[in-house]
């Protein structure tokens, strides 16, 4: 039965593998129409200044609302995938240590990092 308990645990493995790539991509296309849509967002906020110099700029404030929603969504797609791919980032400086760190705080800073899944 060994020679099939290690078929298995290698058919696992690239079974685990697959998943955790197909997952970062999916996290790479999210990030990437985040980054296109804010541009979009940005365009639109000058052509709305410029129609209305003078005026009231409650729609560009939305607008800048919107901006930085998208921002912190793409900071924790960020976050998913370095743990993805086995690194860490402290949350308050941003140091980043690979999965070899082992420590539950940030040797930077000291900030207590978040557990690894």
């Amino acid at each position: 039965m060994g020679i099939f308990d290690k078929v298995n645990a290698v058919s696992r493995s690239v079974s685990e593998i697959g998943s955790s790539a197909a997952e970062t991509s999916n996290l790479k296309k999210k990030i990437a129409y985040e980054q296109e849509r804010i541009v979009e967002l940005m365009q639109e906020i000058g052509q709305k200044f410029y129609e209305s110099q003078d005026g009231d700029h409650a729609a560009e404030k939305e607008l800048c609302k919107d901006i930085d929603d998208r921002k912190r969504r793409i900071a924790s797609m960020m976050g998913e995938l370095s743990s993805l791919k086995g690194i860490r980032i402290c949350g308050q400086c941003g140091a980043r240590f690979d999965e070899k760190y082992t420590f539950g705080f940030c040797g930077n800073c000291g900030t207590k990092l978040a557990d690894m899944d």
